[in-house]
């Protein structure tokens, strides 16, 4: 059953986030010695964002020194985040302060901006290896619309070879399907997700993560340092 109310765990959970949120705009004031104005590069992926007439393209996703993904929004063009932390396997990709996405494993785990958010991501028992076809579940939290510990079962698809091409790039990955539905809300969907056969890493993924959408496909630009 879920819950109308968070509990206190869940509000300091909903603090954190504000205040991982909150970092965002702070990273967009400051400028980094480490070579490249923080400020300027987080004017310019705001100003695409909300100026979303054209896509993002090799030479902008080149401009920024930084690690990057790109994102459309139910199938839009393509416009570029940034990653604004990275710290025991979440990281978080902003647009200034218009829009945040936490990844972990290359799913999205937390969304704020879109109006319809995924709150938080609980995921109840992960699985590793995504070339074996597997049973999993998870749960989550949309304080939008007031319902918290939401369970979700999904199954998981044998891995079919299925490469892709990035910003003129080809990539030997695997596509991964997770049909996924919550009886509780009466709601079933398929995510995808595009996997290196060879390191893991998720290169893209075609992710709805709330019951009223939107559909996100996000897909790495330039890479972290960090493995997965």
């Amino acid at each position: 059953m879920s819950m109308t109310s968070p509990r206190p765990d869940r509000l300091r959970r909903c603090a954190q986030r504000a205040a991982l949120f909150a970092c965002a705009g702070l990273l967009a004031g400051c400028s980094s010695d480490g070579g490249g104005d923080w400020e300027a590069m987080f004017q310019a992926a705001r100003y695409q964002w909300e100026n979303r007439d054209a896509a993002a393209d090799i030479d902008a996703a080149a401009a920024i020194p930084y690690a990057t993904v790109g994102v459309r929004v139910d199938g839009g063009r393509e416009q570029i985040l940034v990653l604004a932390t990275d710290a025991q396997g979440e990281r978080m990709w902003t647009a200034g302060t218009a829009v945040a996405i936490t990844t972990r494993g290359g799913r999205i785990i937390r969304t704020a901006g879109f109006g319809t958010d995924l709150s938080s991501y609980s995921n109840w028992d992960a699985h590793a290896d995504w070339s074996q076809p597997h049973a999993h579940s998870w749960s989550a939290d949309f304080a939008d619309l007031g319902l918290y510990s939401i369970p979700i079962a999904c199954r998981t698809s044998a891995a079919v070879s299925d490469p892709i091409t990035i910003l003129g790039k080809s990539f030997d990955t695997i596509r991964i399907d997770d049909s996924c539905e919550s009886d509780q809300l009466n709601w079933s969907f398929v995510n995808s997700y595009w996997v290196s056969a060879q390191t893991g890493r998720v290169w893209r993924s075609r992710e709805q993560v709330h019951p009223k959408g939107p559909v996100l496909e996000l897909e790495l630009l330039r890479p972290p340092l960090s493995a997965g």
